[in-house]
């Protein structure tokens, strides 16, 4: 094909992925600079990591694993995501786009035109024709699980993904320093964008791997092939222990580790995967919903965000015509003749491993009575009885069969990529379960730090997109005439998209920088605020907006949401309820907090700052000598904890002598305890 078709082709495919980002994601290109999809929890937990981020590296990455929430408490960065990847991007284009929040929505935006891409491109060079890879790309870009995904940025930062499998997989047929370099390329991007990407991609990689070795064979281990493949494992392998050493060692000092029923929580089922994403024109609406938890609990896990996987329609079909086209190509029947009982025993070894995965299904979708959630002994009885099962069965059907159930001769060039997709869908697959997953928690290093199975089917849906356009490869061309063809493609192309339509995103407004709260602005310029705690002190998700606030300053602070969550912070969020007492000033003095940041507009639980005043008067006068009023900015009030030594000489007049600065009676355009817009 001429170069300057392919590259109108793949103008073509980027000006459409981007026509249907701006559509499926309306209204971002009018709000991109102050509002966040679709709700202000993780997307502002999100884009506090990445605002942390730039600014260690613009300080030269001095402290990046101790960020600023959650003080006294060190590491917390490992808690979570660290989003590295993205915050050196931001870093990079601040000239162009200061605005953080403008910039946050920059990555999202571009994630789905990227990953449509990555995967067109991938899914051209595997020999897929260009209608086939336009319309592969836009399945795994604007997939229902991606879209279920939108206050998950580093889960739609997916667009290495596709590449690099791909330079895996050509590293190991051609074993050159082109390929190598490439690799490492694509393997360092996926691997600073986030945690979860960055760990689980080495299943899909090890797929490929075993697949290349069995067809290359001694190749693989040949002395050329060693001086590429050798230096590339070390690059990568140290890159990857870099990364993961400040989480084992965080993980390790403070023994966090999920609790297996969390876990199951998070896992897939079968049903998973026939299960729409809320965000599906044809998911259960909200009315549904209500109706499900009032009268069917058990199907709630179908209606989470995490348990609905559904590819969609249309992609599930072509996924079945591709997958039927590989099993009647790779299929190989016994080379010897299998007798009754033979027969017998295969069939039951199949039943007794879908007996053991239905009981797991059974159990992840709570239709299994039980007062109490079973623990890791019964997965792991359950999971070695499936494996077990399963692989009597492979070991057997070999034995007796006289040669393996898929044929590995003959194949064309593309076949080993092929089967390593294969192999891969099948094992991201299993590891979605608990049934697999929770018994390899006690076994493979990091699986126990990470509670959401589900989020293999990120990997999977790659495999289900790359057989998915070969079945379209396998349909249309059967067509002999041109224009029946075109018109097909066309029809095919405008049912994908109508399908993948998600339902109206909502965008939230959000505070820029220029306009955080006047009290913000004063912790910036005072050097004496060591550390801070703010009040209402919260144990849930509203911490995420002082997060946020605390951008401005990046004092140490107490309040947090993560994760996990550690013990300083259960303890604060125990005792800071409503006000501190005298004796929780001295357990946060012993912490080394400094100042208090009393907003009065929530100490009642609603937006009553009158009530609030009312409460804080009262406790002005309970403690008197114990607090200094530092900052009076109506309704935000900061306060110095007076050390015990200070009280000797208590100041006269507290608290009418007491320093003010700031703004009395000036009321800011919206609340510190939410960062979105009112």
């Amino acid at each position: 094909m001429p170069r300057v078709r392919k590259l109108a082709l793949a103008t073509l495919a980027a000006g459409l992925y981007t026509a249907v980002a701006l559509f499926y994601l309306w209204p971002i290109a009018t709000v991109f600079r102050d509002h966040l999809a679709p709700e202000p929890v993780d997307p502002v937990f999100n884009l506090y990591v990445l605002k942390w981020g730039v600014h260690q590296i613009r300080l030269g990455l001095p402290h990046l694993w101790d960020a600023n929430f959650f003080y006294p408490t060190r590491g917390v960065l490992t808690f979570s995501d660290h989003l590295l990847g993205p915050a050196f991007e931001l870093a990079l284009l601040h000239p162009l786009v200061p605005n953080a929040i403008a910039g946050y929505n920059l990555l999202f935006f571009t994630s789905f035109v990227l990953s449509g891409l990555a995967t067109c491109f991938v899914l051209r060079k595997s020999g897929c024709s260009w209608p086939a890879a336009i319309l592969g790309g836009a399945m795994f870009a604007f997939s229902p699980y991606r879209l279920s995904q939108l206050n998950h940025i580093q889960i739609l930062l997916a667009q290495w993904i596709p590449l690099t499998l791909w330079s895996w997989d050509r590293l190991l047929a051609e074993r050159t320093a082109k390929w190598g370099g490439l690799f490492l390329l694509f393997y360092l991007l996926n691997l600073s964008g986030g945690c979860y990407f960055a760990y689980m991609i080495h299943v899909p990689l090890l797929a490929i791997l075993v697949v290349r070795a069995a067809s290359e064979r001694r190749r693989l281990v040949s002395p050329a092939a060693r001086k590429v493949l050798l230096p590339v494992a070390l690059v990568a392998f140290a890159a990857a222990a870099c990364l993961f050493y400040p989480y084992a060692r965080v993980a390790r000092e403070q023994k966090l580790v999920r609790d297996p029923s969390e876990v199951v929580k998070n896992a897939a089922a079968f049903a998973s995967y026939w299960s729409p994403a809320r965000l599906n024109s044809y998911a259960p609406s909200a009315g549904d919903r209500q109706w499900v938890r009032e009268n069917e609990p058990w199907k709630m896990p179908f209606l989470r965000s995490e348990n609905s996987l559904f590819a969609g329609f249309l992609p599930t079909l072509l996924f079945a015509v591709g997958c039927g086209d590989f099993w009647r190509r790779h299929r190989q029947r016994p080379a010897l003749p299998l007798g009754g009982g033979r027969r017998l025993t295969l069939g039951a070894l199949l039943v007794l491993a879908l007996l053991a995965y239905g009981a797991g299904d059974a159990i992840t979708l709570k239709l299994v009575a039980a007062e109490e959630p079973p623990g890791p002994a019964v997965w792991a009885g359950l999971g070695a009885l499936f494996a077990g099962a399963l692989g009597a069965w492979l070991f057997l059907r070999r034995r007796w069969g006289g040669n393996s159930f898929l044929r590995a001769a003959e194949m064309n060039p593309w076949d080993p990529w092929e089967r390593g997709l294969a192999l891969s869908a099948a094992l991201c697959f299993l590891l979605s379960h608990p049934l697999v997953y929770v018994p390899l928690m006690r076994i493979v290093p990091g699986l126990a730090g990470m509670r959401v199975p589900a989020r293999f089917a990120a990997f999977l849906s790659l495999s289900v997109v790359f057989f998915a356009a070969r079945g379209l490869d396998r349909l249309l061309p059967r067509m002999a005439r041109r224009s029946t063809r075109a018109l097909a493609w066309s029809a095919l192309a405008i049912a994908l998209f109508v399908e993948l339509a998600p339902l109206p995103i909502r965008w939230v407004a959000i505070f820029p920088e220029s306009e955080f709260p006047e009290v913000y602005q004063w912790l910036a310029g005072r050097s004496d605020v060591r550390a801070l705690a703010e009040i209402p002190f919260h144990s849930n998700s509203k911490e995420t907006a002082y997060m946020y606030y605390s951008t401005l300053h990046w004092k140490p602070i107490a309040n947090g949401f993560s994760g996990y969550i550690p013990p300083s912070h259960d303890e604060l969020a125990s005792r800071l309820r409503p006000l501190p007492d005298a004796d929780d000033l001295d357990f946060m003095a012993g912490l080394g907090i400094t100042h208090l940041v009393v907003h009065t507009w929530d100490l009642s639980g609603k937006w009553n700052p009158n009530k609030g005043r009312v409460m804080v008067a009262e406790w002005e006068r309970e403690l008197g000598p114990r607090l200094s009023l530092a900052c009076d900015s109506d309704p935000d009030r900061v306060y110095r904890i007076v050390p015990a030594a200070e009280l000797a000489a208590p100041p006269k007049g507290w608290p009418a002598t007491a320093g003010r600065s700031g703004t009395a009676g000036g009321n800011p355009a919206g609340s510190p305890g939410s960062a979105t817009r009112r």
